[in-house]
């Protein structure tokens, strides 16, 4: 008997795998960001940004989690053949001339894909985040002001 999984569980997964076990604010923010980045400025232009924040250093939790979001993009799309073709350790390079020659209908795949993909990151950072929950500061400053 074969597993399957839907694509979300495959996206929800891939997102679970580029976060780090502890979530910094300004990568909750980032990735919060990364939906409204991906419908304005399209998919090519995101991931050319994503690149260039890129750092292959695991100290720098921010580049860090953008050079495993940029290898993880070329490596969905490779596996599941959205763009043709693809080798999954495609180069980031590699990966943006496909996606420069892909067509309409290959693109807007692609796009729908990887959007989802940024909805599960900013999901999971959320939750991942290890700052005070929303309200939990409005309660502390109005605690501090009783008690003074």
């Amino acid at each position: 008997m074969s597993e399957t999984t839907r694509v979300d569980q495959r996206l929800a997964r891939i997102a679970h795998d580029i976060l780090p076990e502890q979530v910094s604010r300004e990568l909750r923010t980032r990735m919060r960001q990364l939906p409204s980045r991906l419908r304005g400025g399209g998919l090519a232009a995101t991931y050319a940004f994503i690149l260039s924040k890129s750092k292959n250093d695991p100290k720098d939790s921010l580049g860090y989690a953008y050079h495993r979001l940029a290898a993880k993009i070329a490596e969905h799309v490779a596996e599941r053949h959205l763009l043709g073709p693809l080798d999954p350790d495609i180069s980031q390079r590699g990966f943006m001339r496909a996606l420069s020659e892909a067509d309409t209908r290959r693109y807007a795949r692609v796009c729908a894909e990887v959007d989802a993909l940024a909805v599960w990151l900013s999901r999971l950072a959320d939750a991942y985040y290890e700052g005070p929950k929303a309200g939990e500061d409005d309660a502390r400053e109005q605690q501090g002001r009783q008690e003074t």
